[in-house]
């Protein structure tokens, strides 16, 4: 994964789909959170510095060695920067990711279908995505629990955005 993360260019980046164009306010957040990264001991396998001369772009950056304390672990980035954890156990994994105050999305890379199943369950955050990430559907809801955002995005649940519910009761007599 860094050996291709190294090889990228902006022009492969866009057909993939993984580096942001973003304001200079949060690409000045996302490179003083790679700073942090680095000054609080987590290990950069590659990436964090801006990509070529022109425009707002970052290199896809990987941390690993990262603690539950650092900043790039508590934060959200909204930047492409991956952190790397080890863990010993699936519930000290669970309850890791269920420490921070966010929630927006999480992802479970297994084999193993009931392990899947038990950890998206037990992960509190809004998406939780499995052998993969960022696979957003028009049809599946969308949204964050804890700070990470109230209401959904996409599919039917974004709707309720939209819709006032009223209810009305109305006691039907024999007669009119």
């Amino acid at each position: 994964m860094i050996f291709n993360i190294r090889t990228l260019t902006i022009q492969k980046a866009f057909l993939i789909g993984c580096v942001l164009a973003i304001d200079q306010k949060q690409f000045d957040k996302i490179l003083e959170l790679i700073d942090s990264g680095n000054k609080e001991g987590a290990k950069l396998e590659c990436g964090g510095v801006a990509m070529e001369d022109t425009g707002l772009y970052i290199q896809p950056t990987v941390f690993s060695h990262v603690k539950d304390h650092m900043r790039i672990a508590k934060e959200e980035i909204f930047g492409p920067v991956q952190c790397i954890f080890r863990f010993k156990s699936q519930q000290e994994a669970i309850e890791r990711a269920n420490s921070t105050e966010y929630g927006l999305a999480s992802a479970v890379f297994t084999r193993n279908l009931d392990r899947a199943l038990s950890v998206s369950a037990a992960l509190e955050t809004g998406t939780v995505w499995v052998n993969c990430y960022n696979a957003l559907h028009a049809q599946a809801p969308f949204g964050g629990y804890k700070m990470s955002g109230n209401g959904r995005e996409l599919g039917e649940y974004a709707l309720a955005e939209y819709s006032e519910v009223k209810a009305v009761t109305i006691k039907l007599t024999e007669t009119l």
